[in-house]
């Protein structure tokens, strides 16, 4: 006879959804943390820099379809290990950029393979995008190409199995605060790879101890996931939430203009989130002429500021419901709140940068991860059914569109060496996303 959990093992799994945040982010960020250091000494210009995130973000597009369904079809206590293991390895493969007979074998490789059309992606993937061996830096750059690839198609496979596992343990008045100890997971992880990155150079080591040591600590969490999770832990029907009844729950047309709403939504608070995330560091120092040290130090405090914002917006929107408002309206207000906080961002360019340029971004901060919650509420009013599915194909329809961005901003950044098209693109695209929410959404009656 198996032996049943404690009442805290439901919480002991959400400590392990934290940690795989934080290892995703820690993966995710130690790039741009040492961008600056690997441009110098492998050419890595912006437009390289800005295609290797385009090809990060429309591999997250295609890993959140791929990764959602196999969750809904194995469930996430076999999918999620994989994903883990995944991205841990791109992280472990990214230092033999360095290593000349590695990046020579691939390029190689690499053009041999056929060229792929991903037409409902909007995609054609060819080997031309990995550039020739005569040109200064491309074997390193090709290798961190496909590496960030990698690593972009398996970390978007977190998301849904988190989500998930949230929905399977936790009951309908616990699943807010399993969501947040998920959530807070991308603050601790992004806080540590700046403090360890910042170890790394007073300590004069190389900038590849410090993508060996992130990877590395993610084979560690699959014995702990195991460990925790049993077979069939994740089976059966969760609980079922309060308002969630088959007479009221979303069908056709609704459910397609919900769809519709939700992918404007999360593309436009991609856009301005995934920017800053990338770019940030990089223009502190190359634009804006800081010292490493200063930049970690914002961004510490940047992510510290976006993480109160996110826990602001559920505050705002219990006292607007405390206050007699309906809960989509205090939705949409909480929302327009957010919206013109991140629109600070536009004045960055006036003021011309500098000390009060960085105090704005860092407020702005607040308000990009703010906005975030809203769209998560959003989405749980969807049917359950699907639920890797649905919400795996409105994240690729964010990333499809950060990649766009992005590879078309590090173009313009390596001609102009201005950031304040990127900074003015930050500052309105959510306001689309509110406009969707005032337009084609409609509350149902609950």
């Amino acid at each position: 006879m198996v032996r049943p959990h404690s009442p805290s093992w439901k919480w002991w799994v959400c400590g392990t959804l934290l940690l795989a945040t934080m290892l995703n982010y820690m993966d995710r960020q130690a790039l741009p943390q040492t961008a600056t250091e690997l441009k110098a000494a492998y050419n890595l210009t912006d437009t390289r820099y800005g295609l290797m995130e385009a090809f990060f973000s429309r591999a997250f597009g295609i890993g959140a379809i791929l990764f959602g369904t196999l969750a809904d079809r194995f469930g996430p206590r076999r999918v999620y290990p994989i994903v883990l293991l995944g991205w841990s390895a791109a992280g472990l493969l990214t230092p033999f950029l360095s290593w000349a007979s590695a990046t020579d074998a691939f390029a190689t490789v690499v053009s041999g393979l056929p060229t792929l059309n991903l037409g409902l992606l909007g995609f054609t993937w060819s080997p031309q995008f990995f550039e020739a061996p005569e040109s200064p830096g491309s074997g390193p750059f090709n290798w961190l190409l496909a590496c960030r690839t990698m690593l972009g198609f398996f970390e978007a496979g977190h998301w849904p199995c988190a989500l998930i596992t949230v929905r399977q343990i936790l009951s309908a008045k616990d699943r807010p605060l399993g969501n947040g100890i998920l959530q807070s997971g991308a603050t601790v992880g992004t806080v540590l790879v700046i403090g360890f990155v910042t170890i790394v150079r007073y300590l004069e080591a190389s900038w590849q101890i410090v993508f060996y040591t992130v990877g590395f600590a993610g084979l560690f969490w699959v014995p702990l996931w195991f460990s925790l999770v049993r077979p069939g832990d994740l089976d059966g029907l969760p609980p079922p939430a309060a308002d969630d009844t088959a007479s009221d729950a979303p069908r056709g047309f609704k459910l397609l203009r919900m769809c519709l709403t939700l992918a404007i939504v999360v593309s436009s608070i991609a856009i301005s989130w995934q920017f800053l995330r990338a770019w940030l560091p990089k223009y502190l120092v190359e634009s804006q002429g800081f010292s490493r040290d200063f930049r970690d130090g914002a961004m510490i405090v940047y992510n510290l500021f976006a993480d109160v914002g996110s826990l602001l917006s559920g505050i705002i929107v219990y006292r607007l419901v405390a206050r007699g408002f309906g809960v989509h309206k205090a939705r949409v207000t909480g929302f327009a709140i957010f919206c013109a906080v991140t629109a600070l961002t536009a004045l960055v360019p006036v003021v011309g940068g500098g000390y009060v340029g960085v105090v704005l971004l860092i407020i702005a901060g607040a308000g990009i991860l703010g906005l975030h919650p809203f769209y998560y509420s959003l989405v749980q009013e969807l049917p359950r059914r699907n639920m890797g599915k649905i919400s795996g194909c409105l994240t690729a329809c964010g990333w499809m569109a950060t990649a766009e961005v992005q590879q078309g901003l590090g173009s313009h950044i390596d001609q102009t060496r201005s950031y304040d098209l990127g900074f003015l693109i930050v500052a309105f695209s959510p306001l689309v996303g509110l406009a969707a929410m005032l337009l084609l959404w409609r509350p149902g009656k609950r």
